[in-house]
């Protein structure tokens, strides 16, 4: 089954993937399926890229996710 929503990811957090522990690992698996399974959440807070895009930013223990959306012509 193929899900409708995918994330993405930059190099900073392959590096932290392929660096961390399996613990570390499976909750960043953890996160991003939340985040796959349910892509519109509200924020903590939002911020704007260089663009000017508003991305949701969310806490997620440790870890900070900030969550936007693609244009149509990406997917």
């Amino acid at each position: 089954m193929m899900r409708e929503h995918k994330f993405v990811v930059d190099d900073a957090v392959v590096e932290d993937f392929s660096c961390g522990t399996k613990r570390q690992r499976e909750e960043l698996l953890r996160i991003f399926s939340t985040l796959a399974a349910s892509p519109y959440q509200r924020g903590d807070w939002q911020q704007r890229t260089m663009t000017g895009r508003e991305l949701q930013v969310k806490r997620f223990g440790r870890w900070l996710c900030g969550t936007g959306w693609m244009n149509q012509s990406w997917k």
